[in-house]
């Protein structure tokens, strides 16, 4: 029998669980980026130095082992480069053009619009200049359009200063030197991991979001699932399944992010074709017991993925996921986590050690670690998570 051949791009410890899994399913794992010192390269079959942006350089490497199949995980950037060598090489996955309207916040937005669904009011620069139309005495959500965890993001006061502040910033993160300017929307936003097979929602669990408050960078930093908003699974469900027929990516991981207005109206904010970063999908998995590492490996081989959604909708449990970071810059000591708090930690993940430099937060870039959390009730859940800026500290030298 012969050994199938995986590419995966990316060997960061997001991408670690799919070589992992990739490697007990007795395949040969190929893995490339520009980062040898990665944890996940020295756990593959063999490491490739290539960017996982490089289209024709992943291309050629694809063509070059004969490769059955092509994945990532948590990795936005890498996700144009597998619609890319898919569709060249007739292999399971995203194709090239909904690839790109999922990694694209304009042309994501445009889709949205086409495909009947409610979006955001937005605007589109290249320049660190104000559109004509924008008011100037609105907030907005300044984004680039092909950066990821949320890099180079951030919510404006509302003056001509402070956006063209904010535009300038986004800039200095996007690839291509473009930038969307963004309608704010008032109200809670909610977040989490869903799968769809044949353009239908099977697995998804949704909470809600909360934002790192102490600088001007608008980034996420925890979120608690079950959400409060009981209407909201079904809603995400429909909107979802429309953009899946719309843009013909029917089998594969979406990580989301919708908010609600005031009339409690569900907006799509973002929608990705890979799973969530900060190990969500592995909070997930001990939620409900959906297994998005084995999905995301079978949908790659061509394969279908077994799971019974609405007889696990009763079942799903009580979490929280918490980005552990730095509020100044400084040296980086270790971490301190308060007793009754560790009792709930069953996964946690550091990315610096002590003596290395650290940076006040301001996206995932500069995030010290994750903690997952699993809890018994809501509201033992609220409680630890409304007090734990007072029950995790990072140190410094």
């Amino acid at each position: 029998m012969t050994t199938k051949t995986i590419l995966i791009l990316g060997g960061s410890e997001f991408q670690v669980p799919l070589i992992q899994a990739a490697k007990q399913l007795g395949l040969y794992v190929l893995t490339c980026d520009y980062l040898p010192d990665n944890p996940g390269h020295a756990l593959a079959d063999k490491y490739i130095n290539i960017s996982t942006t490089d289209k024709d350089a992943v291309l050629q490497l694809a063509i070059d082992y004969k490769i059955d199949s092509i994945a990532t995980f948590a990795s936005d950037p890498a996700i144009p480069t597998i619609g890319y060598v898919a569709e060249a090489l007739g292999l399971p996955g995203i194709s090239a053009q909904a690839a790109q309207n999922f990694s694209n916040k304009d042309l994501f937005r445009q889709v949205l619009k086409q495909a009947g669904l409610r979006t955001p009011s937005f605007y589109l620069t290249k320049s660190a200049a104000i559109p004509f139309g924008l008011n100037n005495n609105k907030p907005y959500i300044v984004k680039p359009v092909d950066s990821s965890g949320s890099k180079g993001v951030r919510l404006s006061t509302g003056t001509q200063s402070n956006i063209l502040e904010c535009i300038d910033y986004a800039l200095s993160f996007s690839r291509s030197h473009r930038c969307i300017i963004e309608e704010y929307l008032q109200g809670p936003q909610v977040h989490g991991d869903g799968f769809l097979q044949d353009g239908k929602l099977i697995a998804g669990y949704f909470g809600d979001q909360y934002f790192y408050t102490q600088s001007d960078s608008f980034i996420p930093i925890s979120t608690r699932w079950p959400t409060v908003h009981a209407d909201v699974y079904q809603q995400l469900k429909i909107q979802l399944e429309q953009l899946a027929a719309h843009t013909g990516y029917l089998n594969g991981p979406i990580n989301v992010e919708a908010r609600l207005n005031r009339d409690n109206e569900l907006y799509l904010i973002e929608v990705g074709a890979r799973n969530g970063g900060n190990f969500v999908p592995l909070l997930q998995k001990r939620l409900t017991g959906f297994d998005y590492v084995d999905a995301v490996l079978k949908v790659s081989l061509g394969q279908k993925v077994v799971h019974n959604e609405a007889g696990q909708q009763t079942q799903r449990k009580i979490g929280a996921y918490y980005v552990l970071h730095a509020q100044t810059d400084g040296i980086f000591a270790g971490i301190n986590i308060d007793s009754s708090l560790e009792l709930f930690i069953f996964y946690k993940k550091l990315f610096k050690k002590k003596g290395e430099a650290v940076q006040q937060y301001c996206g995932s870039h500069t995030s010290v670690g994750v903690l997952l959390l699993a809890f018994p009730t809501v509201e033992t859940r609220d409680q630890q998570m409304n007090n734990i800026d007072d029950l995790v500290r990072v140190l410094y030298a």
